[in-house]
């Protein structure tokens, strides 16, 4: 059992597994820079998103982060949920208002704020997007209400997730200029490559059990341009398959490090309205 302070707010890592995760090291340190009366710390547990519902109230939690598969099977047992995590079909964040949750998604605005940290242009960039789970989706959506020139989003057709982003790119469509697309996987080959100047890997692919495996092959990145910039969402490894063979190819690379302290921050802000050291963070986790 935690120890709690006087009036300490608390916040949490709902996930599985939980233990590795960095979230606690970012959150901690904004509390303190903040001067905030608060802690964060992880919930290993595999409960079903109304019982996770119950406990943060009953706890109680004022805010925590969700992995997969809380993400979405939350969401019928929240009280509020932003515009953009309804699109989404998933929220990584939540706020507990007296009682009443309300829920977001940081995901997608996270990367997006990551690569324009970098200097990125992205009211130029034709974008492919690879993966069609929860936070593909968030990227998808936050590159769409960028907006972006183009997202090209590459998906195994035969799984649920090709269907939910297909309804995803009708919604989005009338309240955006970018030009959306989903590819079957199987058609790879068939793609414009020399088109896209920004590779997204938002699968599972070169993480844990995957770890050695890569999303594409040395020869299909051969096909991008040697201006292209890839970016994957994994940060651990630091350096994933997928990352190690653009990086032989010349192609600037990008872990998802960026992108976890940039989501971590907008969590952070929708909880406290105060801002995480961004910079700061990102350095001392390196």
């Amino acid at each position: 059992m935690l120890n709690k302070t006087a009036n300490q707010a608390q916040y949490a890592l709902l996930a599985h597994p939980a233990k590795h995760s960095l979230s606690p090291q970012i959150h901690n340190y904004g509390f303190k820079v903040n001067r905030l009366n608060a802690v964060y710390f992880v919930i290993d547990t595999n409960a079903s998103g109304q019982e996770v519902a119950r406990a943060i109230r009953q706890q109680p939690l004022t805010g925590c982060n969700l992995s997969l598969p809380l993400k979405e099977t939350i969401l019928p047992e929240l009280d509020t949920i932003s515009t953009s995590a309804q699109l989404i079909g998933a929220v990584n964040t939540v706020y507990n208002d007296n009682g009443r949750l309300i829920g977001e998604n940081t995901d997608g605005t996270g990367l997006v704020a990551d690569i324009k940290a970098h200097g990125v242009d992205l009211t130029q960039a034709n974008i492919l997007l690879l993966g069609g789970g929860a936070t593909a989706r968030a990227i998808l959506t936050a590159f769409a209400l960028t907006p972006v020139a183009s997202v090209t989003v590459l998906q195994r057709a035969h799984r649920l997730h090709y269907q939910q982003v297909e309804q995803l790119i009708k919604n989005l469509t009338p309240k955006t200029t970018t030009k959306l697309t989903c590819q079957p996987w199987q058609q790879v080959e068939q793609l414009n490559w020399p088109q896209f100047n920004l590779l997204i890997n938002a699968t599972s692919i070169g993480f844990g059990k995957l770890s050695d495996q890569a999303s594409l092959t040395r020869q299909q990145l051969t096909h991008l341009q040697p201006t292209t910039k890839v970016w994957d969402v994994i940060y651990q490894p630091r350096q994933s398959q997928l990352l190690q063979q653009a990086a032989q190819l010349g192609l600037q690379t990008h872990n998802g490090l960026g992108m976890l302290v940039q989501q971590a921050a907008g969590a952070f802000n929708f909880w406290t309205g105060k801002n995480l050291p961004v910079n700061e963070i990102e350095s001392f986790l390196k």
